[in-house]
């Protein structure tokens, strides 16, 4: 036991020398322990592949996540015209469930996007300007909105609506909505057209005299002359006085004669009257029948083919079609009277046909009055008059008259006045080749002419001529006229004498030195006599023997008659009168020149237009 102990003490103190030992190496040096070795490292964590797939079921993206971590991703989907989308977030299988929290990973994994989508709506927008709104209606793309009822306003007529305020594309109802849209209630203002067409028959007549005084129309009983008082024969001397005088002159004659055969159209429109207490009676029974207040009713009176019409463009029309016998026409025509309105304005137009070759249609408004007349198929004409806030009248006319296949181009304006009328033309007749212009000046009082003054140019030489009714002079008494023969040159002798009259030259030197400063020619006047039997005006054109003065030569005409002619002689005219007729010639001559071809054939045709027509009813 004892021997046990002792070897388990050797043991022991041979352990205790080796770790000295150890502590300071070899060399004897106690060496520093080795420190405590470190534990085994963990292993390096696993990634794994995370798919996403969209709702379509189409690979979008891949994402390395490491093990243990939850993966995430932002979704979203663009919504369209036509569906709004919503992401609702991601699930394990295709169109499941989406998942609240994505797990952790612990293997490769795919997710799904879970997407809804909900048909988009849209406002269907109505601009009405009604007594009662129209609602906006909420319609689901590829829908269609409902029209509205019809709405009402006060006083005005609803026609429909439209896509833009201008009302210019119609609304299409039929049309899938496709976006908020906004449509525009379109109006006419409601018309009483019954009470339209009333005032429409009670107001088409126009009587294109009532601008002209009495004094100058061709039935004014103190310029009426009686046929046999007409003087042809001035082979023996004639008494100046029993000569017909200032009478019309060729001017106011071609304003006259136009509107005469204006007034056979005129005289047509009579059958009107007729008609107007049945025609308002018959279309107040139809509209009330047909409330749409687009009308258009049609009826036969007698003879008569009526249509009445107003449209959208607030134009009432009042139409006959008739047959009609006129002897001037040539015997019976087929004529048409069309009356229109607009009633915004309430401007009238009348238009009447009768037969082929013959039509007029005339424009109206308080004051003034203009027509265009297309008459045997040789004449046509433009006539516009208008009365100014004074009561002044002012009247242009354009003729073309067509003789023997030769067209010839006349015009005329004329200026009315309490005191005077002046009439400036370029129609001469009775002047073979007469290239000028004329300036006649009547006496609004007894519609006699004064005088008249010419412009013409000869050989760039430029003609003012005063010309003077022989009566318009005291001392003129007698006249006679010799007819030109093969011995003697025609001549006129004057109070008897045996001696030629004779005119003077101008004389001294200049371009005008050849020529007249006065001399008497024939002219051409018109006069007016009543016929019984027929009960209607007759127009005679007579050739009466007038003075003209060169108008630089006036002042010397009374000396230069009486040193040439031994004739003493007056001018009985008014200085103030022949002031006018002057100032009046430099005024509105020069004003004529410029404007008399303003107005052409095609333009005046243009103006008459064509017989009314309406489209057929389905």
């Amino acid at each position: 036991m004892k021997n046990k102990k002792i070897l388990a003490l050797l043991v022991f103190a041979v352990f205790l020398l080796c770790a000295v030992l150890c502590m300071f190496g070899c060399g004897g040096t106690p060496s520093t322990p080795d420190p405590t070795p470190d534990p085994t490292p963990d292993p390096t964590p696993e990634t794994y592949t995370v798919t996403w797939v969209n709702e379509n079921g189409e690979k979008i993206g891949e994402t390395q996540v490491t093990e243990g971590q939850n993966p995430s991703r932002a979704y979203a989907v663009t919504d369209t015209e036509q569906w709004d989308y919503t992401f609702k977030g991601w699930s394990a299988t295709q169109g499941g469930t989406p998942l609240s929290t994505l797990p952790k990973v612990s293997e490769d994994v795919t997710y799904y996007a879970v997407v809804t989508k909900e048909l988009r709506s849209y406002t269907v927008h109505f601009v009405c300007d009604a007594d009662t709104p129209v609602n906006d209606q909420t319609v689901f793309y590829g829908n269609t909105a409902e029209e509205p009822a019809t709405p009402e306003k006060d006083g005005y007529r609803f026609l429909g609506w439209y896509k833009d305020a201008n009302n210019q594309q119609a609304a299409d109802f039929s049309a899938p909505v496709t976006g908020n849209v906004t449509y525009y209630a379109a109006w006419q203002e409601r018309v009483k057209t019954g009470e339209y067409l009333k005032a429409l028959l009670n107001g088409y007549k126009m009587n294109p005299y009532d601008f002209i005084p009495e004094t100058m129309r061709p039935g004014f009983e103190e310029t009426l002359v009686d046929p046999s008082d007409i003087v042809t024969d001035y082979s023996s001397f004639v008494n100046i006085k029993n000569i017909p005088s200032h009478g019309f002159g060729e001017q106011w004659d071609m304003i006259l004669t136009n509107l005469q055969q204006s007034m056979l159209f005129f005289n047509v429109l009579t059958v009107v009257e007729g008609l107007t207490t049945t025609s308002v009676t018959a279309f107040n029974n139809y509209l009330d029948k047909n409330p749409s207040e687009t009308a258009h009713y049609e009826f036969k009176h007698g003879q008569y083919d009526v249509t009445i019409s107003y449209g959208e463009d607030g134009i009432l029309f009042y139409v006959l079609n008739y047959d009609v016998d006129i002897p001037l026409l040539d015997g019976k025509q087929r004529a048409q009277i069309a009356l229109a309105m607009d009633v915004k304005s309430g401007e009238k137009t009348v238009r009447v046909q009768l037969g082929d070759a013959n039509a007029l249609t005339y424009t109206m408004t308080e004051n003034a009055y203009t027509f265009a007349i297309r008459y045997l198929g040789v004449r046509r004409a433009f006539f516009t008059i208008s009365r100014d806030q004074d009561g002044a009248v002012q009247g242009h006319i354009y003729e073309y008259l067509t003789v023997k296949n030769v067209e010839i181009a006349s015009a005329a304006d004329f200026i009315i006045t309490d005191t005077y009328v002046t009439a400036v033309g370029n129609k001469a007749d009775g002047m073979v080749g007469f290239t000028g212009y004329i300036c006649e000046l009547y006496d609004v009082e007894n519609g006699r002419m004064i005088a008249y003054e010419v412009r013409e140019t000869l050989k760039s030489i430029v003609y003012n001529t005063l010309w003077f009714d022989l009566d318009t002079f005291e001392g003129f008494e007698t006249i006679r006229y010799r007819e030109k023969t093969e011995t003697e040159d025609a001549a006129f002798f004057l109070n008897g004498k045996t001696a030629e009259w004779k005119n003077k030259k101008v004389g001294g030197i200049g371009s005008k030195m050849l020529s007249r400063r006065f001399d008497i020619e024939f002219r051409t006047q018109y006069f007016y006599a009543y016929d019984e039997a027929n009960d209607e005006y007759v127009k005679i054109a007579a050739q009466v023997p007038m003075l003209f003065i060169q108008e630089e030569n006036y002042d010397t005409a009374v000396a230069d008659i009486q040193s040439t002619n031994s004739i003493t002689v007056s001018l009985l005219l008014s200085e103030s009168a022949l002031e006018q007729l002057m100032e009046n010639y430099d005024t509105y001559v020069d004003v004529f020149i410029e404007n008399k071809e303003a107005v052409t054939v095609d333009a005046i045709l243009a103006f008459i237009g064509t017989a009314v027509t309406f489209p057929q009813s389905e």
